[in-house]
């Protein structure tokens, strides 16, 4: 396709040669000719034979490189599913009503594949043709991933505290609760995480610290209950609580609990 390209405009561009001397010539009609010819017809040839190779490189580059891409992204999910539930649990945001927000575990992800790929054709895309998009199946692809991990993940001391948040969240799956989320990333007020079974409706505070908790997690598990509706009040924790919190809760109702008592509750 190239030396197509390079040919015809080469031919052309020797066509040309001999047609521009008549410009200064008693010939009117040649010289308008060869003058539109060089001036006008030869231009827009040219943009409209790049313009055309540009669009055919385009689409052959851009299935290889979605390709690439999609393999590395299964690769990464496969090796390092760790990363990517950690990058999604802190970039994920939902609304009032749960509806979630990827565009920034999206641009996240994206970014981090761009920078660790060894795919010349992805990088060419990239930079030199177009966006990267996620679609809406891969993410689910993606979400399915990370709840088979958290099913199996254990309490660590390296935990992070968003991931005692959906430590906790899973704990309640596995423990017969209908539904359970970590609210992390989300206008939560003052709750870590929601769980639903029956009647019942939990809201929690997640907190792995290395001391006993205080009256602020008691404080906003209280209001994080009136916000949400909620009728049962839990503040988890794996280091304990202080006095003046367990006097705080047992005025409020609302139950102190080490994450290994969630299956008690």
């Amino acid at each position: 396709m190239i030396s197509f390209i390079i040919s015809l405009l080469v031919s052309f561009f020797l066509i040309l040669i001999p047609l521009s001397f008549t410009i200064d010539t008693d010939d009117t009609e040649s010289s308008g000719f060869a003058a539109f010819l060089l001036f006008i017809a030869f231009p827009i040839l040219t943009y409209l034979l790049f313009k055309f190779f540009n669009q055919d490189t385009i689409n052959s580059i851009k299935p290889r490189a979605i390709k690439s891409l999609e393999e590395e992204l299964s690769t990464l999910i496969h090796e390092d599913i760790k990363l990517v539930a950690s990058a999604y649990r802190n970039t994920i945001s939902s609304n009032s009503f749960g509806k979630k927000n990827y565009s920034k575990f999206k641009k996240e992800l994206i970014e981090y594949l761009l920078d660790h790929t060894s795919s010349k054709d992805v990088i060419h895309y990239a930079s030199e043709l177009g966006d990267f998009d996620i679609p809406d199946h891969t993410i689910s692809e993606i979400e399915r991933a990370i709840s088979d991990y958290s099913e199996e993940e254990k309490f660590s001391n390296s935990m992070d505290p968003y991931e005692y948040e959906h430590y906790c969240a899973n704990q309640f799956l596995q423990n017969g609760w209908d539904e359970a989320e970590a609210t992390s990333g989300s206008s939560d007020q003052g709750v870590d995480v929601i769980a639903k079974r029956g009647e019942e409706h939990l809201v929690g505070q997640c907190k792995k610290y290395q001391k006993p908790v205080g009256n602020s997690a008691v404080q906003e598990v209280v209001a994080g209950m009136g916000y949400y509706g909620a009728n049962v009040g839990v503040v988890i924790s794996n280091a304990g609580f202080t006095t003046s919190a367990k006097k705080l809760a047992e005025a409020n109702n609302i139950k102190l609990i080490h994450h290994s008592e969630i299956k008690n509750l």
